[in-house]
């Protein structure tokens, strides 16, 4: 299977020493520039306006998405067959 590591920045100090060890080559650095540009704020925006629920529409909904948002997870998950999310 393909594999990609999106990396914001700062984000490969926190890869585990086997990645780095063994998928370093999957590692795909992106600039704060397009994270923070339009094109993945603008789609973000659209996924947050079909996507959160009518009951979770306060007026601070925006401000309560950006700050759970991770910007590089849209570039992770906008193409994917399939996404494996490991959260702790």
């Amino acid at each position: 299977h393909g594999l990609v590591h999106f990396l914001g920045p700062g984000d490969e100090e926190w890869a585990s020493v086997k990645a780095k060890e063994t998928q370093k080559d999957a590692f795909e650095h992106v600039e704060k520039e397009l994270l923070e540009g339009t094109v993945v704020s603008e789609a973000l925006e659209r996924a947050g306006e079909s996507r959160v629920l009518g009951s979770q529409r306060t007026p601070d909904w925006k401000a309560r998405v950006s700050e759970m948002a991770s910007l590089r997870n849209f570039l992770q998950v906008r193409e994917a067959d399939a996404v494996y999310v490991v959260g702790w």
